[in-house]
């Protein structure tokens, strides 16, 4: 599917008393580029949020815009005790009691300074880590929007594109029947000519020599090489447009190759309807390109 360079997607999300506003802007671009902009303490997810629209996006210029507001809730530390550990050391406890005949309890205090019973954990780190993917996931949704966009215009741009090129293919049809023509209107035009001239003096005209004129002629005017590479061009370009892939800058080499042929062709042909038809495929072709300078 063809896909637009340019496009724009949003999405805000609310999260407690926290607000994300998410917005992705692509326009053209040679290769790929994507910028992030993050607040300040959220920078450690720049590289996954270029990574999430990278994903989106196969070509252009990439503005990624993500604004949070409000505050996270206050997050609490709590605390973990390690019943198991806890237990050996009761255990212990007695059996030191029996074996040495100590009578000192072991008290809940005790235990608690024990090392390793008692863990704190810090629900900063957790809360963190959640807020991050929040925000990845609104980053996906905005994504998600504008590949829509890029896709809906690719597929204006596919069906445009498209046209153009069948009304070329046409144009190319005709200039494939008008080369054996010229010729035969050059023979034509070059014998009243000679006839003129010679009515004039009395000279027997040389048919042979007409031969000869012609095919000069029908040499340096040949334009059946060129008429066969546009046709050539204009299959891979409908090829081009098939595929579900990166296809903007083969697009863009493929009407410049076609705008070559149509040149040589204007310049060849001594045949003001082959002439008139290598404008019109030249003027054809300029619309086109600027139409794939906007395709990924």
């Amino acid at each position: 599917m063809v896909r637009s360079m340019t496009g724009y997607g949003r999405k805000e999300d609310e999260k407690g008393a926290l607000r994300v506003t998410v917005e992705i802007r692509s326009v053209n671009h040679r290769f790929s580029d994507i910028l992030v902009r993050l607040p300040k303490a959220w920078t450690m997810l720049e590289d996954s949020v270029r990574k999430q629209v990278a994903s989106f996006v196969r070509r252009g210029r990439v503005d990624v815009a993500i604004a949070l507001e409000g505050e996270a809730a206050e997050t609490r530390s709590e605390v973990e005790i390690d019943w198991h550990l806890a237990n050996q050391f009761v255990q212990i406890a007695r059996e030191m009691g029996e074996r040495f005949s100590l009578e000192t309890p072991l008290t809940p205090k005790d235990l608690l300074l024990l090392p390793g019973v008692v863990h704190t954990k810090d629900g900063k780190e957790h809360a963190e880590k959640d807020t991050g993917d929040w925000i990845l996931d609104a980053v996906r949704a905005a994504a998600e929007d504008l590949l829509a966009m890029k896709q809906a215009e690719g597929t204006q741009l596919q069906m445009d594109l498209s046209k153009r090129l069948s009304q070329i293919r046409e144009w190319v049809s005709q200039l494939q029947e008008l080369v054996p023509q010229a010729s035969e209107e050059y023979r034509k035009r070059l014998q009243q000519r000679m006839a003129d001239m010679l009515n004039q003096v009395s000279v027997e005209l040389d048919p042979q020599r007409i031969v000869q004129e012609v095919a000069i002629f029908a040499e340096r005017s040949d334009i059946s090489e060129e008429v066969t590479r546009l046709q050539s061009h204009c299959l891979q370009f409908s090829e081009q447009l098939g595929r579900d892939d990166a296809i903007g800058r083969g697009l863009d080499f493929l009407l410049q190759e076609m705008n070559r042929e149509a040149n040589t062709i204007a310049s060849k042909a001594n045949h003001l309807h082959i002439q008139h038809l290598a404008v019109d495929i030249k003027t054809e072709l300029e619309k086109m390109r600027e139409q794939v300078q906007n395709i990924e």
